[in-house]
């Protein structure tokens, strides 16, 4: 049913409360696109400038073992047998100030339990502008709608209070972080996993069940039967950093150059 709702959305530009801006959500691959040429034709370029700008604002997030970014396999919701690589259900959703993209978020729904977004950024020239609120508002009702109960992401600590103060989101506590966990979404080293509440839904019954079945509940036994053993050395190599915005203004400028250099 959920599947269903977001595959009549991909691809469509939907007004915002603000004049001029638009929002869409995107997918790579998808297989309904190609009775549309046309749709599928914006999507790809739409998601190859998600993908600049991605690039842009953030350091490569680097597989060890691959040498892979998977900024890019996110952005291509690429498959993969492996669980903790599959990124096939990532969509992109972006924001339009009349044709020109202004914003890009990352999202990845797990039914109605939780939504994640690692990556969001904004074009440099548009930041300050109430761009990545519109973006989360829409977001955020799109969720609610679908009764999805809350949208985690991970934080950077000096942009922690930002998301705190601005967007309402706050630090997810032990218990219900080891709830998540048992999702594949992605867990990035040194970065602090932050919620908002979307739906008033009592979550966390499985938790409860255990501690009273244990009588006394140890966090770190439940990591270790719910994920397995090697969980830390799995994730220990996902480095999430931003880039400055020094860097982000010559990047942004090197990508242009190099779009102008193909036409």
């Amino acid at each position: 049913m959920l599947h269903d709702d977001i595959q009549k959305l991909l691809g469509i530009s939907f007004p915002t409360g603000v004049d001029g801006l638009t929002w869409k959500l995107l997918k790579s691959n998808n297989s309904d696109f190609n009775k549309h040429e046309a749709l599928r034709a914006d999507t790809h370029v739409k998601l190859s400038q998600a993908l600049d700008l991605m690039r842009a604002c953030f350091m490569p997030i680097i597989i060890e073992r691959g040498k892979r970014n998977i900024i890019i396999d996110i952005i291509n919701s690429s498959p993969s047998k492996s669980k903790r690589l599959d990124f096939h259900g990532f969509f992109v959703m972006v924001l339009q100030k009349d044709d020109e993209l202004t914003c890009v978020a990352t999202v990845r729904i797990h039914g109605q339990k939780l939504a994640e977004m690692p990556l969001v950024a904004t074009i440099f020239k548009y930041r300050g502008q109430g761009m990545c609120r519109v973006l989360l508002h829409e977001l955020t009702k799109m969720l609610s709608n679908w009764q999805v109960q809350r949208l985690v992401l991970p934080s950077v600590s000096y942009q922690l209070e930002f998301w705190q103060s601005v967007f309402g989101f706050s630090k997810i506590s032990t218990m219900e972080k080891l709830e998540i966990l048992s999702f594949p979404f992605l867990v990035f080293q040194g970065t602090t996993i932050c919620q908002k509440i979307l739906s008033k839904t009592m979550f966390g019954m499985e938790i409860e069940e255990v501690s009273q079945e244990a009588g006394r509940f140890n966090p770190k036994d439940y990591l270790k039967d719910r994920l397995g053993p090697g969980t830390k050395r799995k994730f220990r190599n996902l480095n999430y950093k931003l880039r400055s915005e020094v860097e982000v203004i010559r990047k942004e400028k090197k990508i242009m150059l190099e779009d102008r250099e193909k036409i």
